[in-house]
């Protein structure tokens, strides 16, 4: 079998599996209806007058500012994070069942090289997440219309978010692709997540000590505005290129451990 058709192959049976993913199914209505809801809900919350105290202070950033704009702000900054837990649940599933249940060995017996199949697992958790992301930005932007036309104020300021989100969203949900190395050496789907709580832990901690900008998992979150103005003007191309070559150095990993794979 050649390399393509193997490829083919692969990525049939986990666009297959994907179908039938109960995990991906709840992730990617997570995704899809939650993400709009916090991005109008949160902007409305804090324009309104019964907004007081520590509710206010936390929304304050969404108080003022274009309404349309701060909602697709507030999107973003949502989806930095959502995308990588979703992605992150994905492949705990997507590597840590088979090889924590052993039916793992029953796919290499396919005339398919086990780092094909990896890759085809990294690719399809890729395209679904990516697909995740862009429905998200388009719900949340309808929503936005919405509610922004009905307020009588103008819309246009919203499309200038949707590069942010987007990118936002698909930087995150690439950050996902580590905890596929860690499920394919833990072979446990409850140690991937593990993994998954303790790097966002670690990542407060970054953040609190000032070394955000440079760390990938804090910098997506830092440049939507997270961590406020001054903390979003610390990330330039640079960091962003770093946190993006993490997805396709994790691929290259995954796809190496799998040929390797002995224990199944």
């Amino acid at each position: 079998m050649s390399p393509a058709a193997a490829l083919r192959t692969a990525l049939a049976i986990e666009a297959l599996k994907l179908r039938h993913s109960v995990v991906a199914r709840i992730a990617t209505m997570l995704l899809v209806v939650l993400v709009p809801l916090a991005s109008v809900g949160a902007v409305a919350l804090a324009r309104s007058p019964r907004a007081a105290g520590p509710t206010a202070a936390k929304l304050v950033a969404y108080a003022t500012g274009d309404l349309a704009t701060t909602h697709l702000m507030v999107c973003a900054q949502v989806l930095s994070v959502a995308a990588l837990a979703a992605g992150g649940f994905f492949v705990a599933w997507s590597f840590g069942r088979e090889l924590e249940s052993g039916t793992a060995g029953a796919l290499f017996g396919l005339a398919v090289p086990r780092g094909m199949i990896a890759l085809a697992k990294c690719l399809v958790t890729l395209a679904w997440i990516g697909a995740c992301v862009v429905v998200t930005v388009a719900v949340t932007l309808a929503a936005s219309a919405v509610v922004t036309t009905s307020s009588g104020e103008p819309f246009d300021g919203a499309w200038a978010g949707v590069g942010t989100a987007l990118a936002a969203g698909l930087l995150g949900g690439g950050l996902a692709l580590p905890f596929a190395w860690v499920a394919t050496v833990t072979h446990s789907q409850l140690g991937t997540v593990g993994g998954l709580v303790g790097v966002v832990a670690l990542t407060q901690i970054v953040v609190l000590l000032g070394g955000g900008s440079w760390f990938p998992y804090a910098a997506p979150s830092l440049w939507t505005g997270m961590g406020g103005s001054d903390a979003a003007a610390a990330i330039g191309l640079p960091n962003l290129l770093l946190t993006a070559a993490v997805a396709p150095l994790a691929v290259a990993a995954v796809v190496q451990t799998w040929r390797r794979l002995t224990d199944v």
